[in-house]
Order: structure tokens, then sequence, then C-alpha cells
């Protein structure tokens, strides 16, 4: 498990460059679209806006009274930071940088979140930058979904973990593995496991932290759920995102030649073809897409299924209804006013 040398994908010639390219520019142009139609707060919306609004129930966390801006703006700079280097190195080099397919990848699993929200119950702070709530598709999220976040926040927070994950595995872990035991025999397995376990307490601390500053809410959890540092966090939640942590840290490994060694070995094991950057980045699709949507559907079930119960004390937004959309927080009791 070689970590090679900063070597890109195979460069190739014909269609598929142009196709990249025009898709690229397709996206960019959506990005614009949805930058220039941001908004924030709920203008007046009816369904979800509360009309006669208290005071907030908890203070401003270490004294700074809009969290959701310093995180988008910190969401900001992480994407232009990330995508912004790989698109100036492939722009330098004359082909895709061989982290590509692994950012187009973990960006179509993000662009997956309005399912996600809407799955595990989640409410985001009205102030945060999102898309118009009429928009089709954003509009399944309960409240909002946030642009910055979409459009690449969370692409980079994945991938940037998973290398983070994949050096801690590399240095501190690989060394002290059993020579001819069950790891050093199956690496990857031991990436898998390594970027697991140390992605559950990254992942409780993020979540925690976003949870503290009220960046967002589950007004529901299915399931256990964990009462930490004032914060009621979902157990499923936890494990969510450290399961997706430790595939992309996966995913990063390269080969002696410096190409991702496990998308390139499923191109060639299914097609037997070269590997270029529209197949791996297929690939690395094909890895990444159910690893998020099949715990979408369990989540997705356990909410319309099972017996979810109230994930918080006090309704952080008094801006906004509750997000209820079964009625159960009426029924144990929560203060309302209620939407669905």
């Amino acid at each position: 498990m070689a970590g090679g040398p900063d070597v890109a994908v195979r460069p190739v010639t014909g269609r598929a460059p142009l196709l990249g390219w025009a898709l690229a520019v397709g996206f960019l142009v959506f990005a614009v679209v949805a930058l220039l139609n941001m908004q924030s707060g709920l203008h007046g919306d009816p369904r979800t806006s509360n009309p006669d609004p208290g005071p907030a129930p908890y203070p401003p966390f270490l004294g700074v009274a809009n969290w959701p801006l310093l995180v988008s703006v910190m969401s900001a700079v992480l994407t232009v930071c990330f995508f912004g280097y790989l698109g100036w190195r492939s722009l330098r080099d004359g082909h895709a940088h061989w982290l590509v397919p692994v950012a187009i990848a973990a960006w179509c699993a993000g662009a997956l979140d309005p399912l996600a929200n809407w799955a595990v119950f989640a409410v985001f702070d009205p102030r945060v930058g999102h898309f118009p709530l009429s928009w089709p598709y954003f509009d399944i999220s309960p409240l909002l979904e946030p642009t910055l976040s979409f459009l690449g926040g969370y692409a980079s927070y994945y991938v940037l973990t998973g290398l983070g994950l994949l050096s801690l595995h590399r240095r501190p872990v690989a060394p002290r593995i059993r020579p001819g035991g069950w790891l050093d025999r199956h690496p990857l397995a031991a990436l898998f496991i390594t970027g697991f376990i140390a992605g559950l307490p990254l992942n409780t601390v993020m979540q925690l932290m976003w949870l503290k500053v009220g960046f967002f809410v589950y007004s529901q959890a299915a399931g256990p759920v964990l009462h930490i540092w004032g914060c009621q966090l979902p157990l499923s939640m936890v494990i969510y995102d450290s399961v997706l942590f430790a595939v992309v840290a996966v995913l990063c490994v390269r080969d002696d030649s410096g190409r991702l060694a496990v998308v390139t070995r499923l191109v060639q094991r299914v097609s037997g073809s070269r590997a270029t950057t529209a197949r791996l980045t297929a690939a690395a699709m094909a890895v990444l897409l159910p690893t998020v949507m099949v715990p979408i559907t369990v989540l997705s079930l356990l909410r319309v299924a099972g017996d979810p119960g109230p994930a918080y004390d006090e309704w952080p937004y008094p801006t906004v209804k509750v997000y209820d959309p079964y009625g159960d927080l009426e029924r144990a009791g929560k203060p309302g006013p209620f939407y669905r």
C-alpha cells in the first residue's frame, strides 16, 4: 500500500476530456446561479416561520452571535482552497490531478445531502446561506439546504478527513501491525478499521461542535442518543460519517505508479481497459455512492417505520416552528408551534 509519487492519472485524447471540461463548466454555471440566488432567513414562509418568536433559549456560544456566518466562511475557504488547488494542478500539468476522481465522487455523495437531512430530521439555523426554499430537490430538506456546503464544503471535508486518516494509519498505526498477521495481509481492511475507529471520536467532536454553536439540530432521532456537553447527538450520525471517512481513506490509497489503487483495480477488473480519469471517477462513485445511499435508506426506513423520539432539550431557533412531521414531539409534550 504505497503512497506513490505525485503522479496524475493517465491523460487521454478524444471526446472524454472535452466532456469532462463541459461538465466542469456546467457545474460552474450552476454554482454561479446558486450563489446569486442564495438566501438567508425564511422570508416570512408561513409554513415554517414562527409568527410569535420568543427569546433565544441559549446564549451565543463563546460570545459569537452569528456562528452560521462564520461556519459558512470557513466552508467557502475550504472549498475554494481544495478545489482551487486541484484545478490549478490539473491545468498546470495538463491532465487531471490524481485526487480528482475521489473529489468528484465525494461531491456526488455530498449532493445527496437533502435526502440525508430528511432521513435524520436535520434542521439548520435559518441564517445559514441556503438555496431558495422553493427550488425542487433542495426543498426535500426539512427546513433548508446550505448552499456553500452543497457546492463543495461537504466534499472537501470528506476528502481532507480521509487523507488525514490515511496519513494517521501509515505513520503510527501501520508500523505496529504484526507482520504476517491478518491485518498485514489485508492492508486495505486494516486502513478501513483505522479510519473508522479514529473517525468515531473525530466525527463526534465535529458533530457536537456544530450542535453546540447551533448550526443545526436534530429534531428527532431513531435509536440511541448521546447526551454530551449539553447536546443530544444521535449515535447513528456518529457511525454514519465515520464509515464514510474510512471509505474515502481507502479510495485515496495509491499504488507504486501513483494511481488510485482501489478504483484502478476495479476499472481493470470490470472492463479490462486502461484507467482514464472518467473511468476512475465512475469507479469511485460506484464505491462511494452506495456507502452513502445504504445508510440513508436505512435511516429513512427507521424514520418512517421506527419510533423516533425528541433529540433536543429546547428548540434553538425561536423564529422557526418546530419540525414535527408525525406529531411525535407534540404528543411528547414539546412546546410548539409545529410544522410538517
